[in-house]
């Protein structure tokens, strides 16, 4: 049964959500930036002579705490982002400031691994005594 139930390793999909929304017109620049750098980052790239093409960007995702790898969320392998979707009005209702910058942008991101989590990927939590929490949560 065991054998059945078992198709092979996957790859995982991952998605976020972000709800930004600018109190200025510096961080109104940041936010469209930030999309432009996610919508570019997903494109394919064309070689110099625009003969050939490359592959998009892939992106290393981590989750910080205190500038570190959070050791208790999980962690991801190389990813690409296979998904964008942008929404300029999240609360039903068109508004901009004056410049024509939203008021706040929902984006949805769907990135997916590159290869597959194994059984061997996860660290031994070595050394941590048996009465407290795990060394970390892993992939």
């Amino acid at each position: 049964n065991t054998e059945v139930l078992f198709g092979g390793p996957s790859i995982r999909n991952i998605g976020f959500k972000f709800k930004m929304m600018a109190r200025s017109k510096q961080e109104a620049q940041s936010v469209v930036r930030i999309i432009r750098f996610f919508k570019q980052g997903m494109a394919a790239q064309r070689t110099e002579g625009q003969l050939f093409l490359k592959t998009p960007n892939t992106f290393r995702l981590k989750y910080l705490h205190l500038g570190r790898q959070h050791r208790y969320l999980n962690k991801f392998k190389e990813c690409a982002l296979t998904g964008m979707t942008m929404d300029y009005s999240p609360d039903q209702n068109y508004a901009t400031y004056e410049d024509g910058v939203m008021t706040q942008y929902s984006m949805t991101l769907n990135f997916k691994e590159l290869e597959a989590v194994f059984s061997d990927d996860f660290e031994e939590a070595d050394s941590i005594p048996s009465t407290t929490l795990p060394a970390e949560i892993g992939y």
